[in-house]
């Protein structure tokens, strides 16, 4: 079974790689699947404004530099978004917000999906309008 696209054709991830910023914070390779739809009003009859993809960030490193995952999520959001009619990543950019760190975890440690999303979906409305 494939996936279905998230993403325009016109919109390759292999070329992610080129956007400023994106590998600082998103070290692991991004796939089609990692993107979401922004829409001007919440559902999915709004217009699009573009699609981004979040990820939330630990909050301190190792002393070898590394990302100390003992640590827990300090509430800051990564998000690289591109603005519809999404071409190529040219105009993507990465943009960071900030959460409630309680607000990242569910009670049983995952993470907590829909608000991580709603804090990034607010945060870029905002950015774009």
């Amino acid at each position: 079974m494939v996936a279905a696209r998230t993403l325009p054709a016109s919109l390759d991830v292999e070329r992610l790689a080129a956007v400023p910023g994106l590998r600082h914070w998103f070290r692991y390779p991004l796939h089609d699947g990692d993107f979401r739809a922004l829409r001007a009003n919440a559902g999915a009859h709004g217009r699009l404004l573009g699609y981004y993809a979040a990820k939330p960030l630990y909050g301190k490193l190792t002393p070898r530099g590394r990302v100390d995952r003992r640590s827990g999520y300090n509430g800051d959001v990564a998000a690289v978004f591109v603005p519809s009619p999404a071409r190529s990543w040219k105009h993507a950019r990465v943009l960071k917000t900030h959460l409630p760190a309680r607000r990242i975890t569910r009670a049983d440690g995952r993470r907590n999906w829909p608000a991580i999303r709603a804090g990034v979906e607010a945060m870029l409305r905002r950015a774009v309008a």
